[in-house]
Order: structure tokens, then C-alpha cells, then sequence
């Protein structure tokens, strides 16, 4: 959320920055009054829209929406053609519960407003409250471009909400644009990139005569050439290079520095100065620089906007995180996929398994938590018949559903990474590169003026030299390497089955110098291999045991359940992790948990069962190890420190001691092991903690990264940095040297980088390289970055990929 404007300090008549360039502009969105101006004594507005959306926002006292930021507001022309009933469909229940999240009487909501495009837009969207008392809360996300609502559904409905939201000039697009057509944003860049070359085009035409002469031309022609240069640049400044001056202009406000800062300085001095020459007639200016400068700088923008799409790709539509849930027709469940899930389907998920697709409940109750959606811990009570969205996690027992809607991958990505269960990090490398970014900004704008400084009185030397300086000292290519390397390496290891929460995970990845790893389901493979012995049952009381285990994910509950889900009705389920599981199957009192005494085999794992409150019965597990992952262990092992953490009994120690040595911990309880964590971090070891996720949650979640392993199960874990699928977890080393090289890589770039400016700066200091020429270098040196980032990564991974 961002800190509101203090209202009380303004009023309708606060001065409004507008364009110099400007003649008469709408009062709301800045645009020219061309035809049949609105005028009232607020001001001059382009059309009747403007002036109603000026009005509502005064009337609730939101006048400090138009001092946020330079033209804040959206244009209304287009807004008497629109559809008065294009909002209809969200008054039909079934289209709205597809939109929306319900929590007893509160419901939230995310849109996608494209027409938000600055600080003003976000913050008068964070005060949406302001306009109707049904609305509790919002929130807006600039580089998402949605708006996040939490209101009352009794109160206001979803179909008024957007309508408010359309009032206030943000247009929600209910339907997605058409498969392949460009974003509007890409169709304005391409825009600017047009006009910016047409006018570098044509003010070359008229400099060739002056260059090829290689004197001053006749006073006459000069002038000519002069002045049509000057109406070829305007629009090249008004349009192509203006978001450069608004970026500015907000960071500025904000008492912020960005990297627009100086360029926009730049184009300011090189425009400025041509300008003056042409009025005075004591020189031509060099605009030919300036619009082809605006012209490579938006080139260079658009590869890299192609560059962060397809980052955006590998992490939306590649990363299938490694989710199975019992799924199937009738009674023929089985372990499936959830990408192949299907509308129709039913499936069946355990207490902590998340919802991985919009579906409708099919037993008589449940209980599902929406922790993952809206960040509500309590469980919400459901009945048959009820519609659930993906992301939430069963609570209480398993149920069972019917897929609605095809699996959204991206979707379960998205809510995984949610700020709510983000804990916050430190990246060093990234906030050094930003600290580093900001320093730099101070440095070039210093050494340009001491640039223009030691070319005086030359001045238009010195506007060429300060130029030169502010536009080729850009940090750039500083700020790029982080995000290309690391989204690159987090595209790469989600195609190999090791999926990354954030892209700074994988530098934290980089500097982890010891490993802890649980035992069950981890170093060992879970139900679908493991012998379980039950001498001691009838075939009937077997059966209420394995019922009762098929609602627990827990491995050595996976092992007892088996591959099919046994009959039986069960309520009252009661699980605590670590300990045990009891409810009720068929009207018997079912308990399930570890034994009192440990087990005789080291290849053993025992869980006691009592049933009525009778004497506990051991029902005896074998798992088997991971296939290799002995030799993973002792691979890990030559670089890292390694350690064992268990909730078992430490029967199995001396199988493990070859590879842990003395390094083992049983009978840990999940709040022991959050312990010796933190006691390993305080040694200032950077500890990498590898679990299960079911009681590693405080574990994971405490170490510098935690990484869950997923077998079979939906079991989403929101304290885990990463998530790897169990049958990859041998290729660990691997992508542990591959997070690695992702470090190199960025310090590479840095180095590059720094070489680059230092012999730019030194050759725009002695006035050897115009502003054309630095605009031309500027971005080759950007995308020279984004190839040694994207190239050195994409290179060479076929052990990561194996």
C-alpha cells in the first residue's frame, strides 16, 4: 500500500503541472482540448467524461490525485460509445464466483486495469473506500496493472464495483485479449520507435548538406533546415521521449533518483541548447543526435521488455509445479498429475492438500482454509454443492470434489509466491547492485557537470560532452544482470523439476555451505515402494486402519493407506504433525502415531495403532532409499557440510552413519529442529534445509533456503523457498553448481559493465564521442549484458536437464 497524500492540504484549486509544449489541456488526463472544450470554473476539460470523473473525484475529496503526478488521469472521449450493459454478465452468481473469493460476508477480488499507468493512478486506486461504504479495502500493483478489492458483496456487487472502477476512467477487462495480439503498452512503444526514426530519418536529410560541405551553408538554407528540424524533433519529444520526462518527474516528487533521471537530463540539456542555436542563429543544433539518441534508447528498451517476456513465459507456463492428487472417474482413483486433471474428474485430497482447480464439493461438509488466497488461517465450513476455488487447502479430513475448471499451474505459482507467506531475505548481491545503481546515478551527473565545466566557454562542446556523459554512464547494465541471470536460471531449473518461489532464490542457492536433510520421505521414497507388515489386525480392523491413514499425506500414512483409498466413513479427524492422527471409521475410535518402543530392523520404520482404546498394536514399514542418493549425498558432501534431522527413532543410524558420520539427530520434533537451524546460522553457516514439508514447516521456512520434496502429493507448502520433485532430487548437485555459475555470471557482467562505462566516460570526458554515438553504444551495451546473462546460462545445461 503506498501513504496517501495528506487531503486536508489540498484543494481544487492546487496547481497542476502541465506540459510547456502543451496549449490548452484537459484538466483530468492532460490531453489537447481540440474540439468543443468542457469549461467550468474547475478548469477546461477535452470532453463531458473528464469533467464527470474531475467531479466525482473532487466531490470525495481526492483533489490531491491530480499533484501525485503529471497528467494522471485517463481520457473519458471513448467513454459515452461503450457498452452501458458490458458489465452485465458479473450479475449472474456462476460468473461471478469464477472472479471473485468469498469469506462469510467479505469477497476479493483482482482486475486487471490496463489504464493504469502512474503514481497518481495508484495511489487514487488504493482510496477506493472513499467512494462507497461497501468497499473495506484495496490495493494496486503498477506492474501487474490490477487492482486487488476487498469489499461486501451486501453492500455493493461485484458488476457496481466495476462500474465504479469504470467511473473513475480504469476500464476492468473482464475477457483477455485475443491469442496473439500485442499489449497496448507494446503497441505505444512501437509508436514512439516510429516516430522517434521517421524524425531521425528526415533530420539526417536535412544535416547531410551541412556534413558533406563541410562549412556552414547559406544563412537562408541554414534557417530552413533549422527550423524544419525543430518541427520534426517536437513530436519526438512530446511523444516518443516524453515517458522519460514524466518517470523523472515522479522519481524527483518522490525524492527518489532512477535511472530516467539522467537521461531525461540529458535530452533536456541536448534539446534545449539545439534550440537555442536555431533561434539564435548561431548554430544548426545537433537534433539529428537527439532524435536518434530517443530513437536507440526506445530500441533498446523494447529488447529488453522481449528479453523480460520471455522470462515471464518459463516462469508462467513452463513451470508445472510437481502436484498429484488421487484423481479419477467413479471409484477408479489413482495418483494423476494435476496438469492432466480434467473438468469432470474427481478427486480426492487429504488435510493440508491444496485445492489445485476451481471445483464443487461432493461429500456432505468439509472445511477448507483460503490461507494461500487471502491469507485467513481459519478453516471455512463448506456443504455439498459448494464451489471452491484453487488455492484452497483441505482442513479437518479429506473430502472428495469434482474438477470445474482445467488447472491453472501459473495460477498455484502465483499463490505460492504471495507476500503473505513471503519471509522477508536478505539478497546481498541484489541490494548491492541497487545501492550501487543509485551511487552511480549521483557520480554521472556530477562528473557531466564537471565535464561541461572543463569544456567552457565552448558551450555547445560542453552540452555534447555533459551529454555524452549523462547518457553513457547509465547503470543500466548494473541492473540488468541480476533479474536476466537470475530469471533465467529460474526458468531453466523449473524445466528440470526444481521450481523456484523467486528468482533471488537461486543466488541464495549459490552461497549455501551446508544441507540438512529430514529422513522420511526425503532421503527415503515414499508409499508407493514400501513393505508394510500388520500381523497383529483382522482383516476388518486393517482396514479401519488404513482408512484413517488415507487422511493423512504424512509418508508412513501414505505407506499404510496404499495405492487405493480402503471404504469406510470417518469424522472427527484429529491430526497433530509429529505425533499422530485419530478419528473416527465406521463408529470406531481410530488411533495411529509412533510407537513407544523403537523399531528391531534399521531398515524398519513402526507406528502403533489402537482401535476402542485398546492396547497399541506396531504395524511395521520398510521404505527403500532413493535410488542414488547415497552417491548424492557423498557428492554433496566434498563441498558442503551435510547433516540428518529425523522425526524417527534412531534405529536406522547406522545406515546413514557412512554418509552423516556423527552428523544425526532422531526423535527430532519439528520445534527441535527449527532450533539447531538457527544455531547452525548462528555458526554463519548458510544452511539449505531439504524436507518433506508436512513437519519441516518452521524448519524450511527458518533456514536460508528451504526446499520441500513432492511425491504424490498436492502439498503446497508456503513457508519453502523451492520445490523439487522427489525423482529429481538426485540431480541436487547439479543444480546447486548451476546456481553457482548464475553468481559468476552476474559478477561477470558487473565487471563487463564497469570496464564499459570507465572507457565511456573517459572518451565522453575528452569530447570524443557525440550524443549519437552514445545513444547507439548505450544500448548495444544493455543488450550486450542480456546476452552474456541469458547466453551463459542457456549454455551447457544438459547435466541439468538430464
Amino acid at each position: 500500500m503506498h501513504a496517501a497524500v495528506p487531503v486536508s492540504s489540498l484543494s481544487l484549486s492546487a496547481p497542476v503541472f502541465e506540459p510547456a509544449i502543451a496549449a490548452a489541456v484537459c484538466r483530468h488526463c492532460g490531453d489537447a482540448c481540440l474540439d468543443r472544450p468542457v469549461v467550468t470554473e474547475a478548469g477546461t476539460f477535452c470532453c463531458a467524461g473528464c469533467e464527470s470523473v474531475f467531479g466525482l473525484i473532487a466531490e470525495h475529496g481526492l483533489s490531491a490525485f491530480y499533484t501525485c503526478d503529471i497528467n494522471p488521469g485517463v481520457s473519458q472521449r471513448a467513454a459515452s460509445t461503450r457498452d452501458p450493459q458490458r458489465f452485465a454478465a458479473f450479475d449472474d452468481p456462476a460468473v461471478a464466483a469464477r472472479f471473485m473469493v468469498s469469506r462469510g460476508d467479505r469477497a476479493e477480488v483482482t482486475l486487471p486495469v490496463p489504464a493504469m499507468h502512474c503514481a497518481s493512478c495508484l495511489w487514487l486506486l488504493e482510496q477506493l473506500w472513499r467512494f462507497h461504504p461497501g468497499i473495506l479495502r484495496s490495493e494496486a500493483s503498477l506492474l501487474r496493472r490490477t487492482v486487488s478489492v476487498e469489499f461486501r458483496p451486501e453492500a455493493i456487487s461485484l458488476r457496481q464495483l466495476a462500474e465504479q472502477l469504470a467511473a473513475l476512467g480504469y476500464e476492468p477487462v473482464v475477457d483477455q485479449e485475443p491469442p496473439g495480439r500485442t499489449p497496448l503498452a507494446r503497441r505505444h512503444l512501437y509508436l514512439r520507435i516510429g516516430f522517434a526514426g521517421f524524425a531521425f530519418g528526415n533530420v539526417m536529410l536535412f544535416s547531410i548538406p551541412r556534413y558533406v560541405n563541410g562549412a556552414p551553408l547559406d544563412p537562408e538554407f541554414q534557417t530552413l533546415f533549422g527550423w524544419l528540424n525543430i518541427a520534426f524533433s517536437l513530436p519526438v519529444l512530446g511523444f516518443s521521449a516524453w515517458p522519460y520526462f514524466t518517470s523523472a518527474w515522479s522519481a524527483l516528487r518522490a525524492r527518489a533518483i532512477t535511472l530516467d533521471v539522467p537521461i531525461a537530463l540529458g535530452l533536456a540539456v541536448l534539446f534545449g541548447r539545439s534550440l537555442v542555436e536555431v533561434v539564435t542563429r548561431t548554430g544548426e543544433g545537433f537534433f539529428d543526435s537527439f532524435a536518434g539518441l530517443v530513437f536507440f534508447l526506445l530500441i533498446g528498451k523494447l529488447f529488453q521488455q522481449k528479453a523480460f517476456d520471455a522470462l515471464s513465459f518459463d516462469r508462467t507456463m513452463k513451470s508445472f509445479l510437481p502436484l498429484s492428487v488421487r484423481a479419477g472417474r467413479g471409484d477408479d482413483l489413482r495418483v494423476t498429475p494435476i496438469h492432466e486433471l480434467r473438468p469432470g474428474d474427481e478427486m480426492v485430497l487429504r488435510p493440508g492438500e491444496v485445492v489445485p482447480a476451481d471445483a464443487v464439493l461432493v461429500d456432505a461438509s468439509g472445511a477448507v482454509d483460503f490461507a494461500f488466497v487471502t491469507g485467513e488461517q481459519d478453516p471455512v465450513n463448506i456443504e455439498r454443492g459448494s464451489y471452491i476455488q484453487a488455492g484452497g487447502r483441505v482442513a479437518g479430513r479429506a473430502i472428495r470434489l469434482t474438477v470445474a475448471r482445467a488447472v491453472s499451474t501459473s495460477r498455484l505459482a502465483e499463490l505460492w509466491s504471495h507476500p503473505v507467506f513471503s519471509t522477508p531475505k536478505p539478497h546481498w548481491l541484489t541490494g548491492l547492485l541497487t545501492a550501487f545503481g543509485r551511487w552511480f546515478t549521483f557520480s554521472a551527473i556530477a562528473l557531466a557537470a564537471l565535464g561541461a565545466a572543463l569544456w567552457w566557454p565552448d558551450g555547445r562542446k560542453a552540452a555534447e560532452v555533459a551529454t555524452a556523459v549523462l547518457i553513457i554512464a547509465c547503470p543500466c547494465a548494473f541492473t540488468l544482470a541480476a533479474p536476466i541471470t537470475l530469471g533465467t536460471a529460474m526458468g531453466v531449473l523449473g524445466r528440470a523439476g526444481f521450481f523456484l518461489k523467486n528468482p533471488e532464490t537461486a543466488l541464495d542457492l549459490s552461497r549455501v555451505d551446508e544441507l540438512v536433510f529430514d529422513k522420511t520421505g526425503t532421503l527415503t521414497l515414499g508409499a508407493a515402494t514400501a513393505a508394510v507388515r500388520h500381523d497383529e489386525f483382522t482383516d476388518e480392523e486393517w482396514r479401519w486402519v488404513r482408512r484413517l491413514a488415507a487422511e493423512s499425506v504424512h509418508p508412513v500414512s501414505r505407506a499404510i493407506a496404499g495405492a487405493e483409498t480402503p471404504a469406510g466413513t470417518v469424522s472427527d479427524v484429529d491430526e497433530i504433525p509429529g505425533i499422530g492422527i485419530e478419528g473416527l471409521v465406521d463408529g470406531h475410535r481410530v488411533r495411529l502415531g509412533k510407537p513407544a518402543t523403537p523399531a528391531s530392523s534399521a531398515a524398519e520404520l513402526t507406528a502403533w495403532a489402537t482401535i476402542d482404546g485398546g492396547e497399541p498394536r506396531l504395524i511395521r514399514v520398510e521404505p527403500a532409499d532413493r535410488p542414488g542418493i547415497g552417491d548424492v549425498v557423498a557428492s554433496l558432501a566434498k563441498e558442503r557440510a551435510v547433516q540428518l534431522l529425523s522425526g524417527d527413532r534412531d534405529a536406522s543410524a547406522a545406515s546413514w552413519r557412512r554418509l552423516f558420520g556423527d552428523r544425526m539427530q532422531f526423535n527430532q520434533a519439528p520445534e527441535d529442529k527449527l532450533a539447531t537451524i538457527r544455531a547452525t546460522q548462528q555458526t554463519g553457516r548458510r544452511v539449505a534445509m531439504i524436507g518433506d514439508g508436512l513437519n519441516d514447516a518452521a524448519a524450511l521456512a527458518a533456514a536460508d533456503v528451504g526446499i520441500a520434496v513432492s511425491d504424490d502429493t498436492a502439498c503446497l507448502v508456503p513457508a519453502c523457498d523451492a520445490v523439487i520433485r522427489g525423482d529429481r532430487l538426485t540431480r541436487l548437485p547439479a543444480f546447486l553448481d548451476y546456481a553457482v555459475r548464475g553468481r559468476r555470471v552476474i559478477v561477470l557482467c558487473f565487471t563487463v559493465s564497469l570496464i564499459y562505462n570507465a572507457l565511456g566516460l573517459g572518451l565522453a570526458l575528452a569530447g570524443r564521442l557525440t550524443p549519437l554515438a552514445t545513444a547507439i553504444l548505450m544500448p548495444i551495451s544493455s543488450l550486450t549484458i542480456v546476452g552474456l546473462s541469458a547466453g551463459l546460462m542457456r549454455t551447457r545445461i544438459g547435466r541439468v536437464l538430464a
